[in-house]
Order: C-alpha cells, then structure tokens, then sequence
C-alpha cells in the first residue's frame, strides 16, 4: 500500500495548488479539497494532520511547480514578480507564516524554503549561495510584496520594480 502514499498526498496537494491558484486562499478549505481530488477528507487529515502540515506541504509543492515551469525555460524573472507580486500568492506566503507561527517543527522547514529561494536567484545571477546581497533583495521585495497587497492602487509593472530593487542590492535581472 505504500506505493498509493505518495500518490495520494500528491493528488491532495495538487488539487490544494489548484483551487489556490484558480480561486485563491478563501477557498482551501478541507471539503473543497476532498471534493476536488475525489478523495474522503479523512484522506487530507491522515496525510495533513494539522492545516500547518498542509500549508507546508503546499509550500514545497508551489516550489516544485516553479521548478517545473522554470525547466520549461519560463524566465526566472517572470516567477520572481508573480511570487512578489501576485495577491494570491502573497496571501499564501503569508497565511504559511502565520499558520507556522512558533512551531519548532515547522520553523527550520520555512527557513529551508527562503534559503532555497535566495539560492536559486543567486545561482541564477552567478553568485555564491550565501551571497548577502541576494538575501537582501529576496528580504525587500517581501515587504514590497506585503506593501502592494496592502495597497489601494497595486503596482502595474512588478518587473520594472524588481529591477529597481535589485540595483539597490547590486544585483541585475535581466529585462529593460
């Protein structure tokens, strides 16, 4: 039975990304996504057994994905203003911390995850994986995130913005 395990979980947290994706956070709730995956929703507490073990879970999945898309050569640039910029996502970053909150099991798996990211973009611009400016940059642009969802008139040109940021960094995207 082991081989359906990961199969399961997978079909639960594809399902989970999706109704994020397409409806948002307000409707990831434990019936939508038993519903959507076809399974029970004793199925998401087996595997999930409490919302911070899912949201965490959906943390890596959303990761994957952008993995996924950026093998498919979908510009590193792109994924980085839509994970700033986007509400929704946004709004999951932000309920993932607050769901986590003091949870000392949680905690080094979240912290793994924003290493991962300020990896990846130092990869991509051919810097060391430690580089502080990266760090910087990837700590700013999360408050430029937080500010334009909170914001009456959002930013229209996330690019444009993370190409001023990252100057401040010294750091070059690629783009005008």
């Amino acid at each position: 039975m082991d081989h359906q395990e990961p199969s399961r979980k997978q079909l639960i947290l594809d399902a989970a990304l999706d109704i994020i994706e397409h409806e948002g956070m307000k409707a990831l709730t434990q019936p939508r996504i038993a519903k959507a995956c076809g399974l029970r929703q004793s199925h998401l507490t087996y595997y999930f057994p409490r919302k911070a073990d899912l949201y965490i879970a959906l943390l890596e999945a959303s990761h994957m994905r952008a993995e996924a898309k950026a093998a498919r050569k979908v510009p590193l640039e792109g994924l980085l203003v839509a994970l700033f910029f986007d509400p929704e996502r946004m709004r999951f970053f932000l309920s993932i911390i607050l769901e986590v909150g003091d949870d000392p099991d949680l905690q080094p798996i979240l912290q793994e995850h924003g290493k991962g990211l300020c990896v990846a973009i130092a990869r991509h611009l051919g810097r060391p994986d430690n580089d502080p400016d990266v760090e910087s940059f990837v700590n700013e642009m999360r408050g430029v995130g937080v500010t334009n969802l909170m914001s009456v008139k959002p930013v229209k040109n996330g690019a444009a913005v993370m190409r001023k940021v990252a100057a401040r960094h010294g750091l070059k995207f690629g783009g005008k």
